[in-house]
């Protein structure tokens, strides 16, 4: 009776997920919110106004852009160690923890990298994952431990031009020899990313690569995803905001609530 009771649920949730297109696979489960209850309307102006220092430093500006020509950036990469998160919504710690294994290496610090465990506690990740913003402070808390360390949490879908800024703050940041480089935290809803195959999630993955020598444009992910389906460093497209790939994950991610886009 009970296998048969279960057999009809399944078949009734499947033909539901079916009919609604949801997903109903490994790797649907959320690694963050929609919204960033931490994220005041004072705080998300100090971000702001943080994001429009570090742009012009690095001399982004949030005006109308030129097409991105080739070879602005060429092929930058970064050395970023892959960690599989720990639970299936710790892919916020698990990034933290790859980005700042490029700190580390970069720095030559002995001093060993934070578990998932305390990157999570510091994050203050819940069941419903992790906030952009709050990882982008648990990364600065090891500012000095492994060099300079200097994230912001920032949107794209607030700019004249999400797709160049998605581009150029992450290929600066991996061309950077003057300012303070990074290895970027994207938030991504994963559907838009094709080797997903319409699995949807909110997941966070680090940037380790970009490559404007060659059309498509592509980027290096990071990936901690828990499913070995998902999980790797791969280079794939960067796409746009109405082309599938990273560029357009990260952007749908960032229109769906206030939980911002990317640390970088």
């Amino acid at each position: 009776m009970r296998g048969t009771l279960v057999r009809t649920v399944t078949a009734t949730l499947l033909l539901y997920c079916s009919a609604t297109g949801i997903a109903w696979a490994a790797g649907a489960r959320s690694g963050a919110p929609l919204d960033d209850p931490g994220l005041t309307r004072v705080r998300g102006a100090k971000l702001d106004r943080a994001t429009a220092r570090k742009e012009a430093a690095l001399g982004i500006h949030r005006g109308a852009f030129s097409t991105l020509s080739l070879n602005k950036y060429g092929l930058q990469t970064r050395p970023v160690t892959n960690y599989k998160q720990g639970k299936t919504y710790w892919c916020g710690p698990a990034s933290s923890r790859q980005s700042l294994s490029f700190h580390k290496a970069l720095s030559g610090s002995g001093t060993g990298l934070p578990s998932q465990t305390t990157l999570a506690n510091k994050i203050g990740t819940t069941t419903s994952g992790s906030t952009t913003s709050a990882i982008a402070s648990a990364l600065n808390s090891y500012d000095g431990v492994f060099g300079s360390v200097s994230y912001l949490a920032s949107n794209i879908s607030d700019t004249s031009n999400p797709y160049e800024t998605f581009v150029n703050r992450i290929g600066t940041m991996l061309r950077s020899i003057t300012v303070n480089p990074t290895a970027p935290i994207i938030l991504t809803q994963t559907k838009y990313i094709p080797r997903y195959n319409g699995v949807a999630s909110r997941h966070y993955m680090t940037i380790s690569g970009i490559n404007d020598n060659v059309r498509p444009m592509q980027m290096r992910s990071v990936d901690p995803h828990y499913s070995s389906s998902y999980y790797g460093i791969r280079w794939e497209n960067v796409g746009s905001t109405t082309t599938n790939g990273l560029c357009r994950a990260c952007y749908q991610a960032d229109l769906a609530g206030t939980n911002r886009a990317m640390a970088w």
